[in-house]
């Protein structure tokens, strides 16, 4: 966490938050999971068996939840829960494609121009016309120089090419979904690597699945993912 370059990217994170005084439009979005027999860590028992689950919390059906909200609460439409048959990571049913088309979504769904903030899944940064690297195949280094408008062939040394990709690439890497929420009129920040505490709806997370639980949280979003758990 304090490497310098993951130090660096929190500086900057802090100080586009320091400056943002429209809290009321930041938006955080993120991914968790939920058991079918999910309970709380701790209960009451009389240190009897009729006093304790009968179903490990871990076993069973799991769904992966996908949603974004602001201090105005959930984002209306935009729950995303799909079933998931592992229960070694809930990230495994999750792909760029299904989190772009769930992003347009809640794209759609934001009235006024937001910060979204976004944490670093793999399947997050995905970026726009990668340059190649030197694990990449000739053939793919010679479309990618191509496609920029830089005169390359099969006949130059692959070396050569990847001198050509290091002094043609972008200062700057550009991201798929930063440019959508730009068209869209909203600014994505992304969060600092290993930094999950800026992201506040971990905390809504906590609340939903039974730490500190909220009443009007669980009236509104447990029905939905009990819905989900019967239709499957």
């Amino acid at each position: 966490m304090e490497r310098r370059d993951i130090a660096l990217t929190k500086f900057n994170f802090l100080r586009q938050a320091k400056f943002n005084s429209l809290f009321n439009f930041v938006i955080f979005l993120d991914e968790t999971w939920l058991n079918a027999n999910h309970t709380v860590g701790k209960i009451w028992t009389d240190d009897t068996p009729h006093s304790s689950t009968k179903v490990p919390s871990g076993k069973g059906k799991r769904l992966i939840i996908c949603h974004a909200g602001s201090m105005k609460g959930f984002v209306p439409n935009c729950l995303l829960a799909l079933k998931s048959k592992k229960t070694v990571d809930y990230r495994e049913k999750m792909n760029f494609v299904k989190f772009k088309e769930w992003f347009c979504t809640l794209l759609t769904n934001l009235n006024e121009p937001s910060t979204i903030i976004m944490d670093n899944a793999p399947y997050h940064p995905v970026q726009i016309s990668k340059p190649p690297t030197s694990s990449s195949k000739k053939a793919d280094i010679v479309k990618w120089l191509n496609d920029n408008n830089i005169i390359a062939d099969m006949s130059i040394l692959k070396v050569e090419l990847l001198h050509l990709v290091a002094i043609n690439k972008p200062a700057r890497p550009k991201y798929v979904l930063d440019e959508m929420a730009k068209e869209a009129g909203h600014n994505l920040v992304r969060l600092p690597p290993y930094h999950c505490q800026y992201n506040a709806i971990e905390l809504i997370w906590a609340q939903i699945k039974g730490k500190n639980l909220n009443k009007s949280f669980y009236n509104l979003f447990l029905p939905i993912l009990t819905f989900y758990l019967l239709l499957y």
